[in-house]
């Protein structure tokens, strides 16, 4: 029996109709197009300069020396520094050709096939542990002395799970100092765990997005851990791991698997693709890598949702940023090592200098209240200034301030000095635009030395209460914190309340014992969920040597977080084949749209090997879009219950061959919903693969009603 044809009104796109529930046998009418039009591409710089400045780009990031040599030559010259930091950032895009092929993977798989391969052949190899014996856990992470907050907070927490845990660091620097409760711990290398990774019971990943973890994306693809998104978005450390040429293919490779061809095309102009690493978080294969992740606030698993739909967060927990409190706090002996006089007030902004933590309209409140006209008044931006056009305008402003200004950036501080000034200051200035899922160990700092503490309620900063900080609203007026600072100025009492609220906070939910015995849990959840899965594996292997076989049939039994709309190209997706105008016109809309739980991804028949498969059509995608890509690696499709293909023809010549070789009938068994387009029935048959069809697309009311009378017969 089939229903009648529905009838799509005028704000019905063709997404709304592939993606709403398709009982069996329905027939729906082509909605109206959208107007969509495809972006011009801008080259970032001309073809004969661009190879010259990747290859210095790679030099530069590769030497600590010769990138602070170039920012002072750079810095002498505002507007080419800003142009040639534009042009930098802008040399992350699209995908390039692809690398060698991994001769342990199978082209006839899947990657998530490939991936699952891999690991069987772990399972067939792994050596029984002894009984009893303390869990090895591989902790990779940059650790002191390399300048981020990261490596203090590993330390931090490596002390907490120490007991737990037989503990290898796994980094990607020259040398190690650790404190001597942690100087026995093993170090190993990142080229050599890529190796001997699968020796440990467990692997814990501290990611943030800067190029410290730059090393990371491809160890823990090759060896699935447990992850610690200190950021959400990841686009910077990607972006820097392309551009070194680390990991050539890191930025473009998770931009479109996790945003889709609507995000590749955004990167399309010169600003699009500067501007792309921060507005595309490209975190989601971490996500799917991980075996669990933990986040420092409820922001950051709702950003997660926000991006890839709800179901990504079940295996995403919350812990907080853990905070130990200081063995002592002496104001007098820091400001006596510091050269601060005993009667100056003293406001803070602790960590590095950049636009995210909005230090221009800093600058502006403090020069537009009374303080700054206060001779014992003092502002210091306790860290190093942002090497960016962002930093030479932050030093503008403050040369702009006068002569007498008590205004000073006092560059990046060691862990005595940041200490210091984190006893010395009266006042705590952290805030935050854009948050991106990270939480600020600068703001815990603050609070932890018993500061009041300025914030504005962006991010993970809005889950904080009124009683442990002064929060302004995220979207503050100037004059709203310069009254702030001048308030907490001239009320010792109030300043008092908020340090003592913020402490008790602290001990409440922040100390590192209480997030040590979270992190147990996750961990242990984790290792859980993995023997369960090993020894389902081990149980297929056990009836089935094929390994290849093996790890097809899991790929396809899984679940995954998002759907996909496949899109059939098969018919134009050769070099030099022309898309008729409906099929380009649909598919140029469906890839337009972004949608957080549903990624669309152009699909052709491969027949050349000894069964047909569907694989992704890289290629044609590109060429219909104008990206201007060489030619793409175009692996099998993972296909899961709950995906969508769709045919814009469904009499192609591919079509039918699936039709035949009962690959649509395969995916709807499944759960995939299968939907043809038919384009006509003026001879009263349709086509042999309308049978494996879920549901049937017309381009008009009356080729509809004549599907409906044909179907009844």
């Amino acid at each position: 029996m089939t229903l009648p044809p529905a009838r799509e009104t005028a704000s019905t796109t063709l997404l709304d109709v592939l993606t709403a529930d398709a009982a069996a046998g329905t027939i729906a009418v082509l909605p109206p197009p959208l107007p969509v039009a495809l972006p011009a591409s801008t080259p970032i710089a001309r073809a004969g300069l661009a190879a010259p400045l990747m290859l210095a780009a790679r030099l530069v990031l590769r030497r600590p020396w010769a990138r602070q040599l170039a920012l002072r030559i750079l810095k002498r010259f505002p507007g080419l520094y800003a142009r040639a930091y534009q042009a930098m950032m802008a040399s992350g895009g699209a995908p390039p050709a692809p690398a060698a092929a991994d001769p342990g993977q199978a082209d006839t798989l899947s990657p998530r096939a490939n991936a699952i391969l891999r690991t069987l052949r772990r399972l067939q190899d792994a050596p029984q542990r002894p009984a009893g014996a303390r869990p090895r856990l591989a902790f990779v992470a940059p650790m002191p002395p390399e300048r981020t907050g990261v490596a203090t907070y590993s330390v931090e927490l490596l002390a907490e799970l120490s007991a737990h845990f037989e503990i290898e660091l796994v980094v990607a620097q020259p040398e190690v100092a650790l404190p001597p409760a942690l100087a026995n711990l093993p170090v190993r290398q990142a080229a050599w765990f890529a190796e001997h990774g699968a020796e440990y019971d467990q692997v814990l990943y501290q990611f943030g997005n800067s190029p410290f973890h730059s090393h990371m994306f491809a160890l823990l693809a090759r060896h699935p851990g447990v992850v610690v998104l200190h950021d959400f978005f990841l686009g910077g450390a990607l972006v820097h791991a392309q551009m070194s040429g680390a990991d050539p293919r890191a930025w473009g490779d998770a931009l479109l698997h996790s945003h889709g061809y609507a995000a590749v095309r955004a990167t399309q102009t010169g600003q699009g693709r500067a501007q792309a690493h921060k507005d595309w978080p490209a975190s989601l294969p971490v996500l799917e890598n991980a075996t669990r992740v933990i986040v420092h606030s409820q922001h950051a698993r709702q950003l997660a949702a926000d991006w890839f739909g709800p179901a990504i967060t079940a295996r995403i927990d919350v812990i907080p940023h853990p905070r130990t409190p200081p063995a002592h706090i002496d104001r007098a002996a820091a400001r006596a090592a510091l050269g601060i006089d005993a009667d100056t007030f003293l406001v803070c902004s602790f960590g590095f200098v950049a636009p995210n933590k909005l230090t221009h309209e800093l600058l502006r409140a403090w020069t537009g209240s009374s303080l700054h006209l206060d001779r014992r008044c003092e502002l210091v931006l306790a860290g190093a200034n942002h090497d960016s056009p962002y930093g030479v305008e932050v030093e503008a402003l403050i040369r702009g301030a006068g002569p007498d200004a008590n205004i000073r950036i006092a560059g990046w501080l060691d862990a005595e000095a940041y200490r210091q000034y984190l006893q010395a200051a009266d006042v705590g200035v952290q805030l935050r635009t854009n948050a991106h899922g990270e939480s600020s160990g600068a703001v815990l700092d603050c609070m932890n030395y018993c500061l009041p503490t300025i914030v504005n309620a962006n991010g993970s900063m809005a889950e904080f209460p009124p009683e442990a900080v002064w929060r302004l609203p995220d979207a503050f007026e100037v004059p709203e914190l310069s009254a702030a600072l001048e308030t907490l100025r001239a009320d010792a009492a109030l300043r008092t309340a908020l340090g003592q609220g913020a402490v008790k906070l602290l001990d409440a939910r922040f100390r590192p014992a209480r997030c040590a015995g979270l992190y147990l849990s996750t961990l242990a959840a984790a290792r859980a969920a993995t023997a369960v899965r090993d020894a389902a594996w081990r149980a297929a292997l056990a009836n089935d040597a094929a390994l290849q076989s093996v790890a097809a049939t899991l790929a396809e039994q899984e679940d995954t977080a998002r759907r996909q709309l496949l899109v059939d190209v098969s018919a134009w997706a050769a070099p030099g084949a022309v898309p008729d105008p409906l099929a380009a016109r649909q598919l140029t809309e469906l890839l337009a749209q972004a949608h957080a739980g549903l990624r669309v991804e152009p699909v052709r028949l491969d027949t050349g090997g000894a069964s047909p498969r569907w694989r992704l059509a890289r290629g044609a995608a590109g060429r219909l879009l104008g990206l201007g890509w060489t030619a793409q690696e175009e692996p099998v499709a993972d296909v899961h219950a709950g995906d969508i293909f769709y045919a814009p023809d469904a009499a192609s010549t591919a079509v039918a061959a699936a039709f035949d070789a009962g690959l649509l009938a395969a995916w709807r068994s499944r759960g995939v919903s299968i939907q043809l387009l038919v384009r006509g029935a003026d001879d009263g048959a349709l086509p042999p693969a309308a049978a494996a069809a879920d549901r049937l697309l017309c381009p008009s009311e009356a080729i509809a009603q004549q599907l409906a009378a044909e179907l009844a017969k």
